[in-house]
């Protein structure tokens, strides 16, 4: 199994001091499906607790039921990390952390999402109507597919603007540069 590096994840390691202030490790309080891995001389925890994956990289020292600390490592983007690594603290004491709601699928994440579908059956050798087909359905494309109609327009359209994104345009949709021209299909819902 790949493992990534372990340099990035909560580290909890066993202390040897016993007192009020120490927690007591239990692996059976995590919340979750969890699976331990050996990563060098460490164990990697990952447990599954609903949508979040927690991965934390536990000493090799720390017995069930022994003291323990949680030490973050010191990297630029820490302070980005803080709320991730208080839900990792919060589920290794048992408490499972809580999950902001779901939001709706926006007009631009369908039209990102279709246009990325389309994009790879493309280049996977489908036909334009064999894309129409996997997107919206063998009965909208009876219906509807004609030499110049909207379907087939829908899917050439979706095909050109994930060239587009292929070709740098993903750096608009991850907030890296502010082009002139938006990607056609952001426009406003009138």
């Amino acid at each position: 199994m790949w493992l990534s590096s372990s340099d990035e994840l909560l580290h909890v390691r066993a202390v040897h001091a016993h007192g009020a202030a120490t927690r007591q490790f239990d692996l059976w309080r995590i919340p979750g499906r969890k699976r331990l891995m050996m990563d060098g001389h460490n164990l990697a925890l990952t447990a599954d607790i609903s949508a979040l994956r927690m991965r934390v990289s536990l000493s090799g020292t720390l017995e069930d039921g022994g003291s323990y600390v949680g030490a973050v490592p010191l990297t630029p983007g820490l302070r980005s990390q803080l709320d991730e690594y208080r839900e990792q603290a919060q589920a290794l004491e048992g408490r499972v952390p809580q999950f902001s709601p779901v939001r709706a699928a926006t007009r631009a994440a369908l039209l990102h999402l279709r246009a990325l579908q389309a994009l790879d059956a493309s280049q996977a050798g489908a036909s334009h109507r064999d894309v129409a087909q996997a997107l919206f359905g063998l009965e909208a494309v009876v219906l509807r597919w004609h030499e110049d109609g909207e379907l087939r327009a829908q899917v050439r359209h979706l095909l050109r603007r994930a060239e587009a994104f292929m070709h740098g345009g993903y750096f608009s949709l991850a907030g890296v540069l502010s082009p002139a021209a938006k990607p056609p299909g952001d426009e406003p819902v009138r």
